[in-house]
């Protein structure tokens, strides 16, 4: 079996250590690979199944990475199918569409063109549309629209279409709770605390990431109820693994801000044993 990291991370991150430690204890041999120097057409003669953990640096690499995913003569979780869609986050739309509650979001591909800002919001995000850790993430007060929208225009002049969301307050009071899941069925749950902050965006790790502050946190009966939704509306059926992160709409009501399926930090940390739930659903794969 393999694990897909990059290189700037040649072992993994360390909350995958859980994961490493279920797999020897079951007796599943694996090696990490990465993937910006694995050769897609041999790989299979060393991995039989491969697993996605942390090719962090795919956004900027995107379009080679999705190549290289399809290349690839070996299974793959999550799919390139999901990972195709998942990796550009106008899949937010799609959410919408299929009744999933979920955060406005505007996709910006046209750097000229106007765009509104989100109406009864104090506060706007602007973020790339492909991207991983709030990294190129920026938040703008309703009244700096010109500002946002050069924002915008940058992250799209970059290579990248721009999304454009409300802020809303409840991340402030520390709603977002990130639900993580196996084959579709609830593993554990954690809260975040707000990435980006008056003073701009918290500090980088390794240059990949924005440093997270995290703790452990039950999630209600309706984030759950709302998790399970959005994994219903996953092109393909139901993903080996996800993470789905939700945060409180003005009227406290739970919405979908991501849905991860590509390379999310899974938080073994805060539920050990959920390493063990995730190598059984890998078995199921071999």
């Amino acid at each position: 079996m393999g694990l897909a990291t990059c290189a700037a991370l040649p072992g993994g991150d360390k909350d995958d250590a859980y994961l490493t430690q279920a797999l020897d204890r079951m007796g599943l041999a694996y090696a990490w690979v990465e993937w910006n120097s694995a050769d897609p057409a041999t790989l299979h003669e060393d991995v039989d199944l491969l697993i996605l953990r942390s090719p962090w640096d795919y956004p900027e690499h995107h379009a080679r990475f999705l190549q290289w995913l399809e290349a690839l003569q070996v299974p793959v979780h999550n799919t390139p199918q999901v990972v195709r869609w998942n990796s550009n986050k106008s899949y937010l739309l799609d959410l919408a569409s299929a009744g999933v509650p979920a955060v406005p979001t505007q996709i910006i591909e046209d750097p000229t063109r106007d765009w509104p800002m989100p109406e009864g919001f104090a506060e706007v995000v602007v973020k790339p549309a492909i991207g991983v850790g709030s990294m190129g993430a920026r938040r703008f007060r309703s009244a700096d629209l010109d500002a946002a929208r050069a924002h915008a225009a940058e992250l799209v002049d970059s290579g990248r279409p721009a999304m454009v969301q409300p802020y809303l307050p409840s991340v402030d009071a520390g709603s977002e709770t990130a639900l993580i899941h196996f084959d579709g069925v609830f593993s554990h749950s954690i809260t975040k605390g707000p990435m980006l902050t008056d003073e701009g965006q918290r500090p980088l790790v390794d240059d990949l990431y924005v440093m997270e502050n995290i703790d452990h946190r039950e999630a209600s009966d309706t984030q759950r109820e709302v998790a399970q939704r959005a994994l219903a509306a996953v092109p393909g059926g139901i993903p080996l693994y996800a993470r789905v992160d939700l945060i409180d709409d003005d009227e406290g009501n739970p919405i979908v801000l991501e849905l991860e399926l590509i390379e999310p930090s899974l938080f073994f940390a805060f539920a050990p044993a959920a390493a063990d739930r995730f190598v059984e659903a890998i078995r199921t794969r071999l």
